[in-house]
């Protein structure tokens, strides 16, 4: 499996990266592609080496947007470069709701807790009035170049809805986003499971089963949140459109900045 994940063409070879990988290469509708170098999508930067950070700044990558609750940054503050800005803008839902911050989570919580309905909760309601990808698409529009890289902590559902946004918003279609979104899949398997055998010695298998299918990658996750736009917006242009201001012209912009 590691020989298969070392070269896959989407990721970059960071020593301390949790499943950091490149949006480009993804085709859209109208045959172009995106610009490899610009859009990156990634787990918690916490592991960076110097000599990650040497790469990154040479790309370079201007901006980095963190996704994660507050404690998840005090816990495992990103490894940062001079030349980025570091923009910490939380995509969970309100915490009372549901929330993708584990952290919390003990063997007392989990006996109470059903994975099943907490994951396709999340996805139904990342989507909207999220304050984190309307950060995005300012940082998208922004003028000055220089890449973005947008993260959470293992790079898998709050990036993953965010990821979708730029992909729709380029014009790739509902296969392709969904092929992106599976490859985390691969991407996050050594990560994933070195998580779960460190949980493995705390944990009984009841619970460590729980965490599993939470650290999983499945088409029901993403197509919950897609079932959502649809339901309430009828269109996925609408739902651009009216919750985050990505009109056709606006997305013609983006496209003319981020395709080849």
């Amino acid at each position: 499996m590691s020989a298969t994940i070392l070269l896959h063409p989407s990721l970059a070879l960071l020593q301390g990266g949790v499943n950091f990988r490149d949006l480009g290469g993804n085709t859209v509708a109208d045959g172009r592609r995106v610009k490899h170098g610009w859009l990156y999508r990634s787990g918690a930067l916490d592991g960076l080496t110097e000599q990650d950070i040497g790469y990154l700044s040479k790309v370079p990558v201007k901006h980095v947007l963190d996704y994660r609750d507050e404690e998840e940054v005090e816990a495992q503050p990103d490894v940062l470069w001079n030349e980025c800005e570091y923009h910490h803008v939380p995509a969970n839902p309100p915490s009372d709701e549901v929330s993708a911050n584990l952290v919390g989570l003990n063997l007392e919580t989990l006996s109470e807790f059903d994975p099943q309905t907490f994951m396709l909760d999340l996805y139904r309601r990342l989507p909207f009035n999220n304050q984190a990808y309307k950060k995005l698409v300012s940082l998208l529009l922004q003028p000055g170049g220089g890449a973005i890289v947008q993260h959470c902590a293992v790079g898998k559902d709050r990036t993953g809805i965010g990821s979708a946004l730029v992909l729709l918003a380029l014009g790739a279609s509902i296969d392709t986003v969904k092929e992106d979104y599976l490859l985390t899949d691969t991407t996050l398997a050594p990560f994933r499971e070195a998580l779960l055998d460190r949980l493995s010695t705390n944990l009984p298998p009841s619970a460590l089963k729980k965490f599993e299918y939470v650290l999983s990658v499945r088409e029901s996750f993403i197509d919950a949140a897609l079932e959502a736009i649809t339901e309430q917006y009828d269109t996925l242009d609408n739902w651009l459109e009216k919750e985050y201001g990505l009109t056709a012209e606006v997305r013609e912009e983006l496209r003319a900045r981020y395709l080849e």
